[in-house]
Formats: C-alpha cells, structure tokens, sequence
C-alpha cells in the first residue's frame, strides 16, 4: 500500500478508536492537536515562515515564550510545521487552516533556488532542512492536487538526487562518497510521497536505500547503526552525549522501522519484529534525565501503530504521560511542548511542537498498511 492510499478520512479522526484498546488513543487526541496546530498557527510570521528563534515576537501581551531554535532551521522548522497542518486536513484549497497552509507554502517556494535547494548551504546539515521541506512540498502538492505546484516539488526531488550518492544513500554533502541511516530516512518519505503523488523519482534510489538499511541493522538485535552496523545515534560535541545519553533511545532503529515498513517489508518478518522488541524497551517517558527525544517518539509511534498488537499497546500507554499531559497549557505557551530533548537547542519551541503534534497524528495519518 503507498502512503498515498494509505491516507484516510480525515473528518472522521474525532471518533477513531484503536482496536484492541478501550479508551480514545492519545495519538489520537483532537483536543491536544487542535491546541498544538493553534499555537503553530499564533507563531506564524506574516510571510508564512516558522522563526526557529525569533517566533516568541508574536506575544504581544503577558510573558512571551521561551526556546528558540538555530535561526538555520527555519527551512526545517516549517517543512515540519506545514506536515502538522497537512496531517489534520488542511491544504491548499480546505481546512480551518486553509491560510496558513497557503502562506508556509509561499514562504517556501521563495526559498527554493535554481537548482531545486529550499534554504541554503550554510549550515553542515542543510540536507536536513531541505529533504523536511521536500517532504512537505510534495503533500502539499498532491493532498490539494494543486498543479502549479509540481514543478517545486519536483524541484526539491531533483536536488536530493543530485545530493544522493551514486550507488548509495545521503549524507550532508553532496555525492562525497559518505551515507547515514538519519538523513535518509528524510530523504526516503519525500521520495516516496513524490512517488505516491506522481512525481518524477529514480525508482532504484529507494531499492538502494532498502539494501543500506540491510547493511546498518544487526540480524541478531534488531538495532540500526548510523553509518555502519552496530553504530549509536550520533551527539554535538562537547557534554551533549553526557545530557542525553545515547543508550536512553533508539531512534535510528524506529526511524529505520519506519522507513522499512512504507517500503514494503511485512510487519511480520523477524528482524521487524526484533526491532520492534528494542524499541519496546525504551518507551517515551518525559524526565530531564535525557529521556526526551522527539524525533524518536515520532517516528517510534509511527512504527509501532505499523506493528500493532502488544508492541503499539505498550507504546501507546506511554504517549499520554509522556505527551498528552506534558502539552503546555498555559498563556502564550498553550498548545506547546517544551523543547528540552536532544534536538530541542537545535529546532526549538516550534520544531519540538510540530514533532508533537506529528505524533499525535500518528494513527489516522496514515491507516495500517496491510501485507
């Protein structure tokens, strides 16, 4: 099944229920995704951008918010925050939050060069940045069959194949011979949303990044290594690794289950099910012990809604202590999470938010994909 057909009725959201739990699925709170996509929607500059560090402006009254982000990310921060709102619905031509679609979609095409780049190459990890927007450009595109847009999607396709290795994957430099399971991961979902949505894309670069992934992940454990097989999760320099210990996560290992998955492995096959017993073992759980990591709760929650059965019920009893309740609920900060994990110095309030709100999309995003 492709994530095009993998989409849902959205309307229906409200009432959606996993099967085999008896009570509403914080994935799946409308409350808690409503408030999340107002906050994104109150910090939104007037030229449709997300302010990595400067979109507290927008509290003219009573005490402004707090974490910023690297001004770098701003490419990211709205590629994400642009997912969030497609997520609940809303495009180019319908939704509540029609208007805002509408102006991060403009702020992003002004960003894109001649060469299909959003954004710039100043900072090491552009790629990043750019394969979020790619990702969310190319949404944009199909969820509102918007044409004008395909040849800025397609533009943003176009760079990450000429960044893409020539018989491997990505990394941050274009074509330098180097790979990692992180910035692929990226790169695979905007390919395949371009695929779903007909956009021009090299059909064996995707068969390749199934075959890097064979290469990173150990059959015995599961665990998916960043550049090589039984290699950790990377850290900036200095006491980073010493705040967020590595061991806390397994965040290339749910990303690369999450990548696998929508590229057609059964939930079913061992080394699955091996990654999915790992992952179980590190539930989402909110302590400024290094603990917090939403990247990883994002995409182990997508994961694991993909395996189902014991290891999406476990996982699930972790998301409302850990995300639900930890939802901001007071004054300009209502509707936000904390950016207090490992990336949150990195993308900020507004990326810690927009990865939340992803997160408690997670089960009528997409439906279980069925093999």
């Amino acid at each position: 099944m492709t994530i095009r057909s993998a989409f849902v009725l959205l309307s229906a959201l409200a009432s959606m229920v996993i099967p085999g739990c008896t009570t509403a699925t914080p994935a799946g709170d409308p409350e808690s995704v409503d408030r999340g996509l107002e906050w994104l929607a109150n910090h939104q500059d007037e030229n449709g951008r997300w302010d990595a560090d400067g979109f507290m402006k927008h509290d003219t009254e009573g005490k402004p918010c707090d974490g910023s982000g690297n001004p770098v990310h701003d490419v990211g921060a709205t590629g994400l925050a642009l997912l969030a709102f497609l997520g609940k619905g809303n495009t180019l031509r319908s939704g509540p939050h029609k208007d805002v679609v509408i102006n991060a979609v403009k702020w992003l095409r002004s960003q894109q060069g001649p060469n299909g780049l959003f954004g710039t190459n100043a900072s090491h990890d552009f790629i990043y940045d750019h394969a979020i927007a790619t990702y969310a450009m190319c949404e944009a595109y199909g969820l509102s069959d918007y044409k004008t847009l395909r040849k800025t999607a397609q533009g943003g396709i176009n760079y990450l194949e000429s960044h893409r290795n020539a018989h491997s994957c990505w990394r941050y430099q274009p074509r330098d011979g180097y790979s990692d399971s992180s910035v692929t991961f990226w790169c695979v979902f905007a390919y395949i949303a371009a695929r779903d949505f007909k956009l021009e894309v090299n059909p064996n670069a995707l068969k390749i990044a199934d075959s890097y992934y064979d290469q990173l992940i150990d059959p015995k454990t599961g665990h998916c290594g960043y550049t090589k097989r039984g290699e950790t999760s990377s850290r900036h320099p200095g006491d980073h690794a010493t705040r967020y210990p590595i061991a806390k996560t397994e965040t290339l290992t749910a990303a690369s289950m999450m990548a696998r998955l929508f590229l057609g492995h059964s939930r079913q096959e061992p080394m699955m099910q091996k990654a999915a017993d790992l992952v179980a073992k590190k539930p989402p759980i909110w302590s400024k012990n290094g603990d917090i990591d939403h990247l990883y709760w994002y995409c182990g929650t997508y994961a694991m809604y993909q395996m189902g059965g014991d290891h999406w019920r476990d996982w699930h009893r972790a998301l409302t202590p850990a995300v639900i309740a930890t939802q901001r609920r007071d004054d300009n900060f209502n509707g936000s999470w904390d950016p207090v994990g490992v990336w949150g110095e990195d993308g900020g309030r507004v990326y810690a938010t927009a990865l939340m709100v992803l997160t408690t999309e997670a089960h009528f995003r997409y439906t279980r994909l069925v093999r």
